[in-house]
Parts: structure tokens; sequence; C-alpha cells
């Protein structure tokens, strides 16, 4: 009967053991964040944000006097390595927050996530994980990739050059399972807005591109308006390049993932993109350039890096929002994201606001074009609605 009685007491401290309140000195939040692979240039950046950012806040006396202590790990893609890395977060260093940068990561660790009730952001999560029956601790400080998809297309829509007649859009996408789950929605959103919509282009690897003639053939044969890219900002560069002899009036419209500092070579591409790049002269970049400045003023950085900082930003204020005179708890947490109206970034991002209902920040994004090998503004905040 003994036994029995500890057995009880040993499941039912197990059960409940998310729920407890973290008492440490730091307030440990984990990053799982790739620095190699297909997502490892942006990664790499991402991370030197993070880090400067929890340096930046720490000096600063922290929050509520607890040092913010980001766990970093290297995202390997690998399934029993990352695995092994949450566990580790979870179970020893008892994290309250998760990053992950990668969306195909979240995929695959979200029973975890949901079984411990850790609230995790990501870089972005497939729209369909905006349900939050299957995704309740699940947030993003970016719109999900269809709600960016969508605010392309009205862009594409409502320019005055293309009123004469239907524009015509084709997709061109690297091999990547996440494309999946929105691509359809995106293109029939595209229609009701009077847009044509071509043949998909689906590129199997950066060795295919040698030949970008037979794998682009559509593209030529087509000749669309406007070809949207939903691929990393490296691949976009090596295939902007391949077609630059390709006598193509397209213009090209970049997804948040590829538009970043790699394509300043190609001038006139443009991008939906979220997060502000570095330098842009917005409130919330005069800390990030003060932070340069003092700590490695000869090291460059790109938007990749401020979207590390604006993440740790984020993740502060959650947790500065928790109650933590009632000790900090992950479900605390969970609660103080679910409070965010409108809250400001100091234009970094559009306005974050989360409900219980919704973990979308947002569903706007401003579209930037490159010029003169800048990252430009060239919209203001053009919004889809939720």
């Amino acid at each position: 009967m003994k036994k029995f009685s500890l057995l009880a007491l040993a499941i039912i401290f197990l059960a409940i053991l998310p729920d407890l309140t973290f008492s440490q000195d730091s307030l440990k939040v984990g990053a799982l964040v790739p620095f190699t692979g297909r997502w490892g240039d942006s990664g790499r950046e991402c991370a030197r944000g993070l880090l400067d950012a929890g340096k930046w806040i720490n000096q600063r006396g922290g929050i509520f006097g607890k040092k913010l202590e980001i766990i970093l790990i290297d995202d390997s893609s690998q399934p029993a390595e990352f695995l092994a890395a949450f566990r580790k977060l979870n179970e020893a260093d008892r994290i309250l927050l998760l990053y992950l940068y990668s969306a195909e990561t979240g995929l695959a660790l979200l029973p975890h996530i949901n079984l411990q009730r850790i609230p995790t952001l990501t870089g972005s999560f497939p729209v369909h994980l905006a349900d939050i029956s299957k995704a309740p601790y699940l947030f993003s400080i970016t719109p999900t990739p269809l709600d960016l998809t969508k605010i392309a297309m009205k862009f594409i829509s409502e320019r005055p050059d293309l009123k004469t007649r239907k524009p015509k859009v084709v997709f061109i996408s690297f091999s990547d399972p996440t494309v999946k789950h929105f691509l359809d929605e995106a293109k029939s959103y595209a229609k009701t807005l009077d847009l044509e919509i071509g043949p998909d282009i689906f590129i199997p690897d950066i060795a295919s591109l040698k030949s970008p003639s037979l794998v682009l053939a559509p593209l030529k044969s087509y000749q669309p308006d406007f070809a949207y890219l939903n691929m990393t900002s490296r691949e976009a560069s090596i295939l902007l390049q391949e077609v630059r002899g390709m006598d193509l009036k397209t213009r090209w419209l970049c997804s948040m993932k590829a538009f970043d500092e790699t394509l300043s070579a190609f001038d006139g591409v443009f991008g939906v993109q979220p997060v502000s790049p570095f330098g842009e002269e917005v409130p919330g970049m005069a800390e990030i350039k003060e932070a340069h400045q003092k700590w490695h003023p000869y090291d460059s950085h790109t938007l990749s890096y401020v979207e590390g900082w604006v993440t740790v930003k984020v993740m502060a204020e959650a947790l500065g929002r928790s109650l933590p005179e009632q000790g900090f708890s992950r479900e605390r947490v969970k609660m103080a994201f679910e409070s965010f109206k409108n809250y400001v970034v100091g234009g970094i991002l559009p306005p974050l606001t989360f409900t219980a209902r919704d973990h979308r920040p947002s569903t706007e994004s401003r579209i930037f074009i490159v010029k003169d090998g800048k990252l430009l503004r060239h919209t203001g905040f053009i919004a889809v609605g939720r």
C-alpha cells in the first residue's frame, strides 16, 4: 500500500511538473537555431542577434532583477539530435520559454511542446497551426507564410501598371514540405484578386540550376508578370543569377525567408518582409545600432540579426508581464503572450496582438525593394485581415 501511495504521488508530481513555479536566479530560455544546412546563413546571424539582445537586457538590470539566460543549441535538423536537445532544455535546464528558428523542427517537436506545455516562439509557423486546439503553446513574431503570400498577391493586384489586364503570376519553390500547407490556398486567394496563376515550378535542388533552361522552361514559355520566390535567400540569389541571361520581363517578388541582404546585387527585386532590415530608420533600431557600435563596429549585420534581436525583446516582454511577484511559470508566460494587444516593438515589426483564440501576431507586412544595393521600404503596411 505504501509503495502504491509513493507511486501515485510520483505520477501526480510528474503530471503537474510543467506548471510548477520556477524559482531559479536566472530566467532560462532555450533556442534551437541552425548553423549549417539550408538555413545556416540566416540562422547564424539570427543567433548573434539573440545573444546580443540578451546581453543588452542583462546590462540594464535583466527582467525584474533576474538575468535572462539564453541557452543556444545548434539545430542540425536531425530528429534524434533536436529531440535530445529539447529534452535537455526541458528536463535539465527547465526553461520557461523556447525559440525555434525552423518551422520544420517546430512541426516535429509540436507533440512534445504540447505535452510539456512550453510556450514556444517560432520564426514562422504553417497556417494550419494557427488552430489553437492543435498548437495551444505555439506563437510567432511574424505572420504565417500564407498571410504573407496573400499580402504579396494583394500588392501585385493593386499595381497601377497592370490594371488593363489580369496580372500573370507563377510560384517558384525549392523542395520544402511546409509549402504544401499553404500554396493551394494562396493561389485560390490570388484568383479572387483577379490574378492569372501559371504553372508551379518546383526546383528539386541547387544542382538542378546548372541547367536553368530546362528547370525554368515553363517560366520562359508563360512569361509571367511576377514570380513569387518561396525559398532561402541563398537559393533565391543563385536562381536570380542564373536567369539574368534568359531575356525575361518578369518581376521578382520574394517571400520573407528569401528576402534579405543576400539579394543586394539584384536591383528591382521586391520582398514581402515584416522585419526591418539592419539600419533602417525606425525607433527600435537605435539600441541595435548602439550595441553594434559598442561591441563589434567592424562587423556587418543582416535582417536575420534584427529578427534574432527583436525575438528576444518580445520574449522579455512576455516574461515581464507574467506576474513575477507570484513566481515565474510556463503557464503564466503563455497567458502573458495572450495579453499582447497592438504591442509595438519600435517599428521593427508590425504591432503584435495575440489572443487566446489566435496566436498569429498580425496579418500585415511591408513590401521592400532592392535599390542601389540597399533594401528600401517600398510600401507602408499592407493588411489582409484575420
